[in-house]
């Protein structure tokens, strides 16, 4: 009963401070969405905004490149982000709202009417090994490409400027309604898995408590089965 009135004092405490909490951004829409390095939102960044943004608390965006909000999740330079579990990159140091964020369909694109090479190729984000996925296609021969994000990886192979693409279906499908361009015949489709997406807090953020407690009672209260319809 102590613990609870301590928990229940705290967040009372929070809700009414004034402090920022950083939401870490990469280019993966239309969940998180870049127009350069200083500016990124999306549908994630509103919802999470609508949820966490109260009173004189703020929810900001840091715009970087997943590899590099990985390591700001280790410091504590950024409070949350949006990942699945299984990133071998990320940092020991997080924990996961227990109800995720979405589900993504991981999906691999290749060229068929492209000439074979001596060695294919395949665009992916950097640090991302999607769920295996990456250690499964080395074995098969490909050499990745590694880009800074989903859209540099999708740009990368539409481009044709690799054999196959590794990425999941939301920004692709994204990329290709913004560019007014159509699912090319010659394309070849392949659903890998479905993987869960959650919010993932840094054990170092001064405000975990705050966070885990309001998303996970925004969850419980909306009966939730991923926080993204």
């Amino acid at each position: 009963m102590r613990t609870l009135l301590l928990l229940l004092l705290s967040l009372s405490v929070q809700a009414n401070a004034d402090f920022e909490i950083r939401l870490g951004v990469h280019n993966f829409p239309p969940y998180f969405v870049m127009t350069d390095n200083d500016n990124c939102g999306g549908e994630a960044v509103e919802l999470t905004r609508n949820i966490l943004q109260q009173g004189n608390i703020r929810l900001t965006t840091v715009c970087a490149p997943p590899a590099r909000l990985y390591k700001m999740l280790q410091n504590g330079e950024v409070d949350l982000t949006i990942n699945i579990k299984h990133t071998q990159a990320l940092p020991a140091n997080i924990s996961f709202i227990q109800t995720p964020f979405a589900q993504l369909s991981l999906i691999l694109l290749s060229n068929s009417s492209a000439a074979a090479p001596d060695k294919p190729t395949i665009a992916a984000i950097r640090g991302f090994d999607y769920h295996g996925q990456r250690e499964v296609m080395a074995a098969k021969g490909f050499s990745f490409i590694d880009l800074p994000d989903s859209i540099s990886a999708v740009e990368m192979f539409v481009r044709d400027r690799s054999t196959a693409l590794l990425t999941y279906q939301a920004p692709f499908d994204h990329y290709l309604q913004q560019h007014k361009l159509s699912f090319e015949k010659h394309y070849q489709y392949k659903v890998l898995e479905h993987i869960d997406a959650y919010y993932v807090i840094s054990e170092q953020s001064p405000h975990k408590v705050y966070i885990t407690e309001t998303l996970n009672r925004y969850a419980s209260s909306e009966q939730l089965s991923y926080f993204a319809h």
